[in-house]
């Protein structure tokens, strides 16, 4: 039976805005046709600021959108209503309150809308920007299913990653609350926001500021969002190279890892995959590709890192050195660095008789976020 595409591995079942978005997105991609080119210090630089135009363009977005929706409710109050209107009762501006509402609902949807579409654009000139290809074979579909998940603001899919569970270690409800939560994040966040501002904020004492902060407020709401969107995308940008980067630095050195070293990696990187709760993208890259250039074979990974943990205390110093530096690189690529992430990497230094360091780990993850290359020495520091 033939092996699922790896795109299908981490996204089996795309709905047709994922599919979409991805199509999109290998349409605008121009990375050119060397996959893993080195990137110029010019090109991270350029990310930055793609990064930093996206966000003021959204910010202007809830300007206009916060500026149009405030504006008519002074329109209202200051002109129709001759600044007399709190005076009145329901029932003389339920029509008022009827129409704004409607008003806002379709300034609000546009504004989403053009708020996905920014996104998908920003993302798809990081991409051009940094050198990866996207398409629908191999790692380019990996990657651009995983850029257009970032734009649309989906979770990461629950699935089995060779056989590793990400959510072993989360509860049930948790998982749920997290779906909920992503898809708040956008779309019904931004309404929500909208509707605090007329109905809570507006029972207070600024109740007549309330249309004049609505611009800013908004705009602040937006640069948020799509800072966030941004900044994940530029990590499933980045991430694919520093997995090849350290993978062929492994490969390359005079002594590839044994069979008993790359089988304690493997393990190592499905428990460090557990503990950030999340199938990232970055993460299946980098099991796949272990699997692949260290000859691992097809079998599914049933992790059990506590044993394998004491079989990397018998390891070589070079072979515990390679361990370390991919169970770091592991750490690294997810959304976020998690506490127990960083535990089992110092529980891992100290097994190899090692030092652990969590103020140079984060120093990669900004290193890494920037588009600067990791070196093998910038790995040492953080097992010094």
């Amino acid at each position: 039976m033939s092996q699922p595409q790896i795109g299908d591995r981490y996204s089996p079942d795309p709905n047709i805005l994922e599919r979409k978005a991805a199509e999109y997105l290998a349409r605008l991609n121009a990375g050119g046709a060397e996959e893993w080119r080195e990137r110029t210090r010019a090109e991270a630089d350029a990310m930055e600021s793609i990064t930093r135009w996206t966000v003021a363009f959204a910010a202007m977005a809830g300007i206009i959108s916060g500026g149009l929706i405030g504006g008519m409710e002074v329109y209202v109050r200051l002109v129709i209503f001759d600044g007399e209107m709190d005076e009145l009762g329901w029932r003389e501006t339920m029509p008022y309150w009827i129409g704004l509402f409607a008003i806002a609902g379709v300034i609000s949807a546009i504004e989403i809308i053009f708020l996905y579409a920014l996104a998908i654009r920003g993302i798809a000139q990081l991409s051009t920007r940094s050198g990866i290809i996207l398409g629908n074979v191999g790692y380019s579909d990996l990657f651009g299913r995983g850029l257009a998940r970032a734009a649309l603001e989906f979770p990461n899919p629950r699935v089995l990653v060779f056989g590793v569970d990400p959510y072993a270690y989360m509860p049930g409800w948790w998982i749920a609350a997290k779906n909920i939560a992503y898809k708040l994040k956008v779309g019904v966040t931004s309404f929500l926001l909208r509707v605090f501002l007329r109905r809570v904020a507006a029972r207070m004492a600024v109740r007549g500021v309330v249309p004049l902060i609505a611009g800013p407020l908004y705009a602040f709401w937006n640069a948020y969002i799509i800072w966030r969107i941004m900044h994940e995308a530029r990590l499933r940008t980045l991430g694919p190279f520093e997995v090849h980067d350290l993978i062929q630095q492994i490969g390359k050195d005079r002594h590839r890892p044994s069979d008993e070293a790359v089988e304690v990696m493997m393990h190592g990187v499905g428990e460090m995959l557990m503990r950030g709760h999340d199938a990232h993208p970055n993460q299946v890259f980098l099991m796949s590709r272990l699997r692949k250039d260290l000859d691992y074979g097809e079998d599914d990974i049933k992790v059990d890192w506590d044993s394998h943990r004491e079989i990397l205390r018998s390891l070589s110093r070079s072979e515990q050195e390679k361990v370390i530096d991919v169970l770091t690189l592991s750490a690294l690529l997810g959304s976020k660095i998690y506490k127990p992430q960083k535990k089992m990497l110092s529980e891992a230094c100290k097994a190899s008789g090692m030092g652990f360091s969590p103020d140079k780990l984060r120093e990669l993850r900004k290193k890494l976020r920037r588009g600067r290359a990791i070196t093998r020495s910038d790995y040492a520091s953080v097992r010094q």
